[in-house]
């Protein structure tokens, strides 16, 4: 074989294996991104959690008050 032979055939090879680093590199950007998604979206999963559980506690205090309000008004009404 040849010198330019040999040369063409490493340029190609050369070529071949860079754009596969191109499309790796672009693959690689965009799992970074998603990453970063699902990250924010696991940020926010957590955030809407502690508020649903806030929330539920709340309920739960307000119903205890209108159970107290009820049985007084019930003593009431039989007193």
């Amino acid at each position: 074989m040849d010198n330019a032979k040999i040369f063409d055939t490493l340029e190609r090879k050369i070529e071949k294996l860079l754009a596969h680093l191109k499309s790796l590199e672009q693959e690689n950007d965009k799992l970074r991104g998603d990453l970063a998604a699902a990250r924010k979206a696991e940020r926010e999963a957590a955030e809407s959690k502690g508020s649903v559980e806030r929330l539920e506690r709340d309920q739960e205090v307000v119903r205890e008050r209108l159970e107290k309000l009820i049985a007084s008004l019930e003593a009431v009404e039989k007193g």
